[in-house]
């Protein structure tokens, strides 16, 4: 009969076994030959990045991403004043280099090319800023009287809502005064509506910003080629320089199309306004010619805008409120016109973007840049959308931001926009 194994020998097994679990993650063995050598194990949580589910792998990447995004949130919301000109200056750069490649075939450098698109851009301002500093000049001497006159037009409107404050206050006046204190008058004198000191100091930052736009736009039209030569250089063959090259283009292209074709819309929204103003019988109408341009170029919110700053301008001229009524209809159905019929039928498919994505990208970008980046929301909105369109990981989002579902030589089966979202289901 076999020997039974003793417990001693049940227990230094156990040993060894619980030795081998929790053995540390360095650790020495040795070979049949006497050798040894030293095993690094994999940590745990390598280990359960390398063996766990594709769910568990793709929300750890989905969660990568999200701090991505926000450290890159953080950094331009902090060093917006860095960004903006730089951004600014590129999209300007991407609508003129077309026109300064244009003038370098007519013989002109690119350096005298570039120069001249500069200073005609700054000659066009002026002329602008000389034909609107006296009518700005006149509102701005005219303020007080134009807020009286608003309050005055407002006063029908205002003196059912003021019953309940004129009978309590014919209350407070038939109560007994004996056991009131004394009333203190405190005058205060109300600051000015512009301050001179704040209107130098903003100014001269408003200059600033300008010059170094300008500075930036003129020096990447006169070497950007050279830098985008050097980036060339460095790409590893033919291939890959042909794909940047045309992914560049196209988003050249893109910008600069919507750029052109909407400043020549807004232009010509400001002349008809500015007839239509004048027709009316408002003041300055050049002024509000130049408010709806610079206004139309923030979508759906800035034709709303102009619209009650052209309310409040008729309020404070005419004496009736039927006529800044009349006046604010005809400046917002102008608007609506050009939004509904003239700007879809000419952008085309530039700008594919639904109205939601579009007040987001215009609330985002303002919330990050202020002004500035209420008004390159929709330049930087065609921008990513491109960008996001020359990766397989990124295209689903391009897809959501107007890009073409069907991809070169793929067939699908896209929804129809025109349909009720039931209808398709």
């Amino acid at each position: 009969m076999p020997d039974m194994p003793s417990s001693d020998t049940n227990h230094a097994s156990v040993a060894a076994d619980r030795h081998r679990i929790d053995r540390p993650a360095n650790h020495v063995t040795s070979n049949d030959s006497g050798a040894t050598k030293q095993v690094v194990a994999a940590p745990r949580s390598a280990t359960w990045l390398l063996e766990g589910t594709e769910t568990d792998q793709k929300l750890l990447l989905a969660l990568v991403a999200l701090i991505a995004v926000t450290l890159v949130c953080g950094t331009l919301f902090v060093a917006s004043s860095l960004f903006v000109p730089i951004v600014i200056a590129t999209l300007a750069y991407l609508s003129l280099r077309p026109i300064a490649a244009r003038m370098c075939h007519w013989g002109l450098s690119q350096t005298i090319a570039s120069g001249l698109l500069i200073l005609g851009i700054f000659v066009t301002l002026g002329v602008v800023a000389g034909m609107l500093y006296s009518p700005a000049q006149t509102w701005i001497a005219s303020t007080p009287e134009s807020i009286s006159k608003i309050k005055a037009n407002f006063a029908a409107i205002e003196e059912p809502l003021t019953v309940l404050d004129r009978a309590e206050e014919e209350l407070d006046k038939a109560a007994p005064t004996a056991d009131k204190e004394p009333t203190v008058e405190v005058s205060v004198k109300k600051p000015r509506i512009l301050d001179r000191s704040v209107l130098i100091n903003k100014t001269g930052r408003f200059l600033a910003f300008i010059a170094a736009v300008a500075v930036l736009t003129f020096f990447m039209l006169s070497s950007g080629d050279d830098l985008l030569n050097r980036v060339l250089n460095v790409m590893p063959d033919e291939h890959s320089r042909h794909e940047l090259l045309e992914k560049i283009g196209d988003i050249q292209e893109s910008v600069g199309k919507y750029l052109a074709q909407i400043t020549f819309i807004n232009v010509g929204l400001g002349v008809v306004v500015s007839l239509v103003m004048w027709a009316i019988g408002m003041p300055t109408p050049v002024l509000w010619g130049v408010l709806a341009t610079l206004f139309n170029f923030i979508p759906y919110v800035g034709a709303l805008a102009a619209t009650a700053f052209v309310f409040m301008a008729a309020a404070s001229t005419f004496d009736s409120l039927l006529r800044p009524v009349l006046t604010a209809a005809a400046f917002w159905s102008i608007t609506a016109i050009e939004g509904q019929f003239i700007t879809p039928s000419i952008l085309g498919k530039t700008l594919r973007v639904g109205p939601v994505i579009v007040l987001i990208a215009v609330a985002f970008w303002g919330f990050l840049w202020g002004i500035p980046g209420i008004f390159v929301a929709v330049p930087l909105l065609i921008v990513q959308r491109k960008i996001f369109a020359s990766f397989p990981l990124t295209f689903p989002l391009a897809a959501v931001l107007g890009e073409d579902a069907c991809r070169v030589g793929q067939e699908c089966d896209p929804i129809q926009e025109d349909k009720p979202i039931a209808e398709t289901a």
